[in-house]
C-alpha cells in the first residue's frame, strides 16, 4: 500500500501516521521493520531497495519518506516554496518509479510525507494511480471549539463550554499547542471539570496569547471577536496602547511580507528578514498578507498612524481611538473595499 500524507497541518498528519503505525503493529514487531528516509536526498534506487526488503519476523515493513515530493514543487528550495520561479529538479529519473513500486512486496507499506503540495506536482501525478493521497489543511478558526471538545473527550477530560471558547480564542488553530495545553489542564484539574478560570490560570502566556488572538481577529476581519477580546484585555488591566502597538507591528510585518513575496523571496528568507523564528507564526503572517492587496495594507497602516497621532494630540482618548480604529480596519479587510481601490479612510474628527 502507498500513501501520500501532505499539508500544512503537521499535527493531524503525524497523528494519522501514528494511527497507521499502530494499525500495522498487530504482532508487536513493527519497531524493527520501520525505515525512515530523507526524501530531500534519497535516490530512486535507494528507495526501491528499501521497499523491496521483506519484514523481519513481522507482517509488515513501514517505509516513511519525508520531503521527497517537495523537491518537485515549482519554486521550492530546501522543501519550501519559492514563488514565481521554476522547478529546481527534473522528474526524469523518477518516471520509472510507479512501475517499480507496483512490484514491491505486499508486506511493504510506503508513506510519503510532505508539506503543502500543488495539484500540478509531477511526482504526485505519477503516484496518483497507485497511492492514496490525504491532504491535511489547517483547521478553520470557527471549527476550533469542536476540535477542542473532541480532543478533550479523547483525553478523557471534562471541560466547560466557556473554557473551550477561551482556549480556542487564546491559542487559535495551532493544534499541537492546543493538545499540549489540554493535557496540562487535565493534570491540573485532577479529575474535575476544567473551567474558564483554569484556562486563564494555566495556559502558557495567557495574556500574551489573548493579545495575539485579538490581533489575528483584527487582521482576519473577525471584528466581533476582536472587540470581545479587546474588552477582555481591558478588564484584565491591559491598555489600549499595548493593543495598538501590537496591531501596528502585525500590519508592518504584513506589508513587509507582501513586498518580499512580490520580490520572490522564499518563506525562509522572509522569516529571516522579519526576524520571525517560529514556523507557525511565519506561516500565519504569510497567509494573512495574502488576504490583502498592497493598497489595502498601505491604507490600513496609514489608518494606524492616524490613530496613534490622534491619541498623542489629544483628539481622542486611547480607548475611543482604538475602538474607532478596529471598526475601520474591519472594513479595510473586506475584499473590494475602498482600500482595494487605493482609497484611504479618513480618521474621524
Amino acid at each position: 500500500m502507498i500513501y501520500v500524507f501532505h499539508g500544512e497541518d503537521e499535527f493531524s498528519l503525524h497523528q494519522e501516521l501514528a494511527a497507521l503505525r499502530s494499525q500495522l503493529d498487530a504482532g508487536g514487531m513493527l519497531a524493527s521493520n520501520i525505515s525512515s528516509l530523507d526524501g530531500r536526498t534519497v535516490k530512486p534506487a535507494d528507495l526501491l531497495a528499501v521497499c523491496a526488503t521483506v519484514p523481519f519476523l513481522g507482517s509488515h515493513r513501514l517505509v516513511i519518506v519525508e520531503g521527497l515530493l517537495g523537491r518537485f514543487e515549482s519554486g521550492r528550495s530546501g522543501g519550501r516554496r519559492r514563488e514565481g520561479r521554476g522547478s529546481r529538479e527534473s522528474i526524469e529519473p523518477w518516471k520509472a518509479l510507479p512501475v517499480a513500486l507496483a512490484e514491491m512486496p505486499e508486506s511493504t507499506v510506503l508513506v510519503f510525507v510532505d508539506g503543502e503540495l500543488s495539484a500540478s506536482n509531477p511526482l504526485l501525478r505519477l503516484l496518483a494511480p497507485l497511492a492514496e493521497a490525504r491532504e491535511f489543511v489547517p483547521l478553520r478558526q470557527r471549527a476550533v471549539p469542536d476540535w477542542v471538545r473532541a480532543r478533550a473527550d479523547k483525553l478523557g477530560l471534562s471541560i466547560s463550554p466557556r473554557a473551550v471558547a477561551l482556549l480556542a480564542e487564546l491559542v487559535g488553530n495551532d493544534l499541537r499547542t492546543l493538545s499540549q495545553e489540554l493535557e496540562k489542564l487535565g493534570v491540573y484539574a485532577e479529575g474535575r471539570q476544567v473551567e474558564e478560570e483554569d484556562v486563564r490560570e494555566l495556559v502558557t502566556g495567557a495574556r500574551e496569547a489573548s493579545v495575539l488572538a485579538m490581533v489575528d481577529a483584527v487582521v482576519e476581519g473577525r471584528s466581533g471577536q476582536a472587540v470581545r477580546l479587546l474588552e477582555q484585555l481591558r478588564d484584565e488591566g491591559a491598555s489600549s496602547i499595548v493593543a495598538l502597538n501590537m496591531i501596528t507591528r502585525q500590519y508592518r510585518n504584513l506589508v513587509l511580507a507582501k513586498e518580499l513575496m512580490l520580490a520572490h523571496l522564499t518563506p525562509t528568507e522572509i522569516g529571516q528578514r522579519l526576524g520571525i523564528r517560529s514556523d507557525f507564526a511565519l506561516r500565519k503572517v504569510i497567509e494573512q498578507s495574502r488576504r490583502y492587496s498592497m493598497p489595502q495594507l498601505e491604507a490600513a497602516f496609514a489608518r494606524l498612524l492616524e490613530a496613534d497621532a490622534a491619541i498623542k494630540r489629544g483628539i481622542y482618548d486611547e480607548d475611543l481611538a482604538v475602538d474607532i480604529l478596529l471598526e475601520d480596519l474591519a472594513r479595510l479587510s473586506v475584499p473590494g473595499s475602498a482600500a482595494s481601490r487605493g482609497v484611504t479612510p479618513r480618521a474621524r474628527s
